[in-house]
């Protein structure tokens, strides 16, 4: 496996910066998992929190940490994701980000062979809500995304219908005291215009025509947190969700050191990153 970046392309009169892997010895062509920080974050510590570009050569995929626009250095919540929020600079800047995933793709097709039946969106907080927005969006280009601790916004779920099913996986920590589990919003939250949890996760399973029929399972429970798994549509499990209760705005499986009194507790025994890769890249294939 190799790793390069940070490279730099300019998009719509912007430099833009993106890391990525790919498995060595390349024979076929192979599918692409884009990975999205969160707001404030950025596509190294994405990498740090996530290890995705660490299975990049077991699962033969080229994976992608794409950086998002900074405006302002002085205040790191101005770079994010424009994830269709009204609220968010990006979005207030009109900043072209489905546009420069796209033009992404493209770069990557030109230099590798890349499986344009298996591209996929993952992300973290903003970068999840992003990676919903692409799934909804651009349903020719994405086979499946997935996502934690960041519901779909509210008035895209309005705007937009499903031409197609599309496979998704989401996780979410009840505790998440920067992003409101329920979706109802105030003012001890950051962010708000966002779907629940609950309604998200539904609104991709209808995508399936899902009725509401569902696989619920409690898979894991300590003193600390509870791990409820609901799989929608019940046999084939296509639309996945991991609630945690207890669990905070962490990714699980990642670093303890995320854990704090603002971002709550880390779910250790949940491994988002291999989660995310099974259900997406395995299931189909």
């Amino acid at each position: 496996m190799e790793v390069f970046g940070p490279v730099t392309m300019t998009f719509e009169e912007r430099e833009r910066t993106f890391y990525y892997s790919v498995p060595e010895n390349l024979e076929q062509a192979v599918p692409v998992v884009f990975c999205f920080h969160g707001a404030g974050s950025s596509a190294r510590h994405h990498m740090k929190i996530t290890g995705f570009h660490k299975l990049s050569e077991e699962h033969q995929v080229i994976t992608v940490f794409p950086d998002a626009v900074h405006f302002d250095p002085a205040d790191r919540m101005t770079k994010q994701w424009n994830e269709g929020r009204e609220k968010n600079t990006a979005f207030q800047q009109e900043v072209n980000d489905v546009g420069f995933v796209l033009d992404l793709i493209d770069w990557l097709k030109q230099r590798y062979p890349v499986d344009e039946s298996r591209i996929y969106a993952t992300g973290f907080s903003n970068g999840s809500a992003f990676s919903l927005r692409l799934g909804l969006e651009c349903q020719d280009v994405f086979a499946g995304v997935g996502g934690v601790s960041g519901p779909l916004v509210k008035d895209l779920a309005k705007k937009f219908q499903w031409s197609k099913p599309m496979p998704m996986l989401f996780i979410m920590g009840t505790d998440d005291k920067l992003v409101p589990y329920d979706g109802h919003y105030d003012s001890t939250y950051m962010i708000d215009q966002l779907l629940s949890a609950e309604k998200t996760v539904k609104f991709f399973a209808k995508s399936w025509g899902d009725g509401g029929t569902h696989h619920h399972e409690r898979v894991m429970e300590n003193e600390e947190y509870a791990i409820v798994k609901n799989a929608y549509p019940q046999e084939e499990e296509k639309v996945v969700f991991y609630s945690i209760e207890g669990g905070g705005h962490t990714w699980p499986g990642g670093p303890l050191s995320q854990a704090s009194s603002l971002t709550g507790k880390v779910a250790g025994q949940l491994d988002a990153t291999k989660i995310l890769f099974e259900h997406l890249i395995t299931f189909q294939r």
